[in-house]
């Protein structure tokens, strides 16, 4: 009984479950306990005919009103929210506009004048003596229903606002997502989104500017007008610059036509199962080696063994030859030092020092160490990996059946795609045009130069000038690729091998001390509560023993293999420990 008139379920963020507001729910709780002391023989309907009763007389204290109020919401709160979830279950985009409707049972609860009101009209007899609960949730469902009712397939579509070009985009990736889902492909998707984006701004400027089509409360249907007005812009922008490559093939969109993609859109919209969100936390690095690893998978699928692990392999076998050559290379950096310089300072999450600072250490300027990296370290590493690419495609080839093929289908998983996509985007806007007329409306270069204003004469070997253009866009996109990739790689390879020495220094540790650390670092338990599972010792201390303990370890591993004392850098390298137990001790299976 207590419960059910103190605690407030906050839906949106809660998934339903409380607390909500601790502070207010704590004065309620004491509160209701001392009612409950003074009437132990009342039940539910005297609980809520007493708080009823003070809101709708004018009690002599604004806090006896306010707090009546506050436990009547409590007392409906849950249902309010059951009945939230069951209306906008199956409401499309419900998680999207959950608040909204949440804001609007608000409206009604939250305000003790309005809900005055209705409990002031309450009357059992005439409300086929249904309770005060049941007669407010009733009131509710109307509200919601009527809400729900002012909605039209239209605003589920154009319900976006085009102001924000955040917002805008986001919509334009979940309504790709409906359609992939919805069974549809490249380029059909890239032409609904592109028709899309031009539609809705004419749809809802010409419902903002009619008042006749505005005065309804219900999203009015759209007219014929507003499809031809969006398929003349549609056909008038297809051939811009930064138009998807998709867009450029087709005949031109008819209202008919345009009217039919929009319906197909509402209907995917209709039957996604789910709000696909954008995430935006994702590393940089962590999405390089994904294109990268998507590029390599999807290109060469039929070969028997796994090209990226081809492409490790051999990477790692370049590398271990690197290293075992470090005495014959001509630098100011001490032999015994060499093997130092990448675990130690190759900028990653794991690096102890930067270049300055090892640099400092082992007596040389910075831009020694700088042009070791470069010259001994990274350009072996990237002509080894030019030459397995070169071995896997030809890029005149690759280029020519990309501009036959699929150049109004582009694959978006392959990253050589993605870089001929913006190859193409990188081109003059008047040679993109061109492009995309050639080889996404395949006209001849005649039509082409009686079809558009050109300075130039447009023939074939024109179209090749372009193309050899293209071609040198694409080595660059493709060599600034590449070099992104071995410094991606070196990173891992470097991180790793500090990770292991970690690892194995974890593994010295005592029992105790692991379980510990596993607690406060994978669980993330604070200190103060992990004291419960142990109380007899000192959480802090076992913690600060056992990370001094990894620091020793991996300050004796760099001086017995790296041959550099780091005593001075106890500071640092704690900070490296720190930021491994917290970011990579609860993927590594210890």
């Amino acid at each position: 009984m207590i419960d059910k008139f103190s605690t407030f379920y906050d839906f949106t963020h809660n998934n339903g479950y409380p607390p909500f507001k601790p502070l207010v729910q704590y004065k309620l709780r004491k509160r209701i306990e001392r009612l409950a002391d003074l009437h132990p023989e009342w039940n539910e309907s005297d609980y809520v005919r007493y708080f009823g009763e003070i809101l709708q007389t004018k009690p002599e204290s604004d806090s006896e009103r306010r707090f009546a109020h506050w436990h009547f919401l409590a007392y409906l709160d849950l249902d309010r929210c059951y009945l939230i979830w069951r209306n906008f279950h199956y409401f499309p985009f419900y998680a999207a506009k959950l608040e909204d409707f949440y804001a609007l049972t608000n409206e009604i609860l939250c305000q003790p004048h309005k809900l005055k009101i209705y409990l002031d009209k309450y009357n059992p007899q005439n409300d086929k003596k249904a309770s005060v609960k049941t007669y407010i949730l009733s009131i509710l469902k109307n509200s919601i229903r009527e809400k729900i009712d002012l909605q039209s397939d239209w605003h589920l579509l154009c319900n976006v606002d085009i102001n924000s070009l955040r917002k805008l985009n986001n919509f334009g990736t979940k309504l790709r997502k409906a359609l992939e889902k919805y069974g549809l492909r490249e380029p059909k998707i890239s032409q609904y989104i592109f028709a899309w984006r031009h539609f809705v701004p004419v749809y809802k400027n010409n419902i903002t500017y009619n008042f006749e089509r505005r005065k309804n409360k219900r999203w009015p249907e759209p007219v014929n007008s507003d499809f031809a007005e969006a398929a003349n812009y549609y056909n008038a922008q297809r051939f811009q610059p930064n138009v998807p490559l998709q867009v450029a093939a087709g005949k031109e969109v008819t209202p008919e036509i345009l009217k039919k993609w929009m319906n197909i859109c509402i209907q995917a919209l209709q039957q996604a199962e789910e709000i696909i969100e954008i995430s935006r936390d994702a590393d940089i690095y962590e999405k390089q080696e994904k294109q990268i690893d998507n590029w390599i998978t999807s290109d060469y699928q039929d070969e028997e063994s796994d090209p990226l692990e081809q492409v490790e392999i051999i990477l790692r076998q370049e590398i271990k030859r690197i290293e075992a050559n470090f005495d014959k290379i001509k630098s100011r950096i001490p032999q015994e030092s060499r093997r130092a310089i990448m675990p130690l300072c190759y900028a990653n999450r794991l690096a102890i020092l930067n270049q300055e600072q090892l640099a400092s250490l082992l007596g040389v300027h910075q831009g020694t160490v700088s042009r070791y990296i470069s010259k001994y370290i990274e350009t072996p590493l990237l002509n080894k990996f030019r030459n397995i690419l070169n071995k896997k495609f030809e890029l005149e080839f690759y280029l020519d059946t990309f501009l036959s093929e699929r150049f109004a289908n582009p694959h978006q998983e392959r990253i050589l795609d993605r870089l001929l996509v913006e190859s193409i985007k990188n081109l003059e806007a008047r040679k993109q045009h061109i492009l995309k007329l050639y080889y996404g409306q395949k006209m001849n270069s005649k039509t082409i130069e009686a079809g558009i204003r050109s300075d130039d004469i447009i023939n074939n070997k024109y179209i090749i000038k372009i193309t050899n253009e293209l071609t040198i866009l694409f080595q660059e996109k493709i060599n600034k690729w590449q070099n992104k990739y071995i410094k991606f790689w070196l990173r891992n390879y470097n991180k790793n091998i500090i990770q292991t020495v970690l690892l194995n220094a974890f593994k010295q540790l005592t029992i105790l001390e692991q379980e510990i650390l596993k607690k406060r670092y994978c669980q993330k338990i604070d200190e103060k509560e992990i004291v419960n599972f142990y109380p007899r010792y000192s959480v802090s201390q076992i913690i600060y023993e056992a990370k001094q303990q990894l620091v020793d370890y991996l300050l004796q591993w760099i001086k017995n293999n790296l041959s550099i004392a780091l005593d001075s850098k106890k500071l640092q390298v704690m900070g490296v420990i720190d930021d491994w137990l917290l970011t990579a001790l609860i993927y590594l299976e210890i």
